[in-house]
C-alpha cells in the first residue's frame, strides 16, 4: 500500500488508504459464503441418486426423511440406522399427521422400499411421499407456477 500527501505529492504518514485489497478479500468471502450455502442446502451429504418424474412438486412443510442409498444403508433424517431401529425411531414422534418421505436411490430394490412404507405406516403415519427428481422439461404437477 502506498501512502502519499496530497498536498505536495510525497509519501508520508496520514495520507489516503487504498481500499482495492479490502474490497477485492470482501468480495471473495461474499463469493465463499454463497457458494458454501448452496451446498448446506442438498440433501445433507447422503448419496441418493432419485429417479425423475414429470409431476414432482416440492414439498413445503417439516417432514421426517428416510434414505435409503444404494449401498443398502438406511439413514432416518441424515442420521444412520439399522433398519431395526426405524420402528422405534417413529414410535417416539407424537404428531402422526407428519410426512413422511421416502427418498430411494434409483437402483434400490422395490422390495425394500415397499418393507420401509410398511413400516412407517404400521408406526402410524399416513402421509407418506416418495421423493423424485424433475424430469428435464417439465413443470411439475399441474403445469402451474408455484
Amino acid at each position: 500500500m502506498k501512502f502519499r500527501d496530497k498536498k505536495n505529492g510525497k509519501s508520508g504518514v496520514g495520507s489516503t488508504l487504498d481500499l482495492t485489497p479490502v474490497v477485492d478479500v470482501v468480495f471473495n468471502l461474499l463469493i465463499f459464503f454463497a457458494l458454501s450455502l448452496n451446498f448446506v442446502a442438498t440433501s445433507g451429504g447422503i448419496n441418493v441418486k432419485l429417479p425423475s418424474a414429470s409431476s414432482a412438486e416440492p414439498v413445503k412443510m417439516e417432514q421426517l426423511t428416510v434414505n435409503l442409498t444404494q449401498d443398502g444403508q438406511v439413514y432416518y433424517n441424515d442420521k444412520k440406522i439399522e433398519i431395526d431401529e426405524l420402528p422405534t425411531r417413529l414410535k417416539d414422534i407424537e404428531d402422526k399427521d407428519s410426512i413422511v418421505i421416502i427418498r430411494a436411490d434409483n437402483s434400490v430394490p422395490h422390495g425394500r422400499v415397499v418393507q420401509v412404507m410398511d413400516i412407517v405406516k404400521s408406526e402410524g403415519f399416513s402421509k407418506l411421499a416418495i421423493a423424485v427428481d424433475q424430469a428435464p422439461g417439465s413443470q411439475g404437477g399441474d403445469g402451474k407456477e408455484p
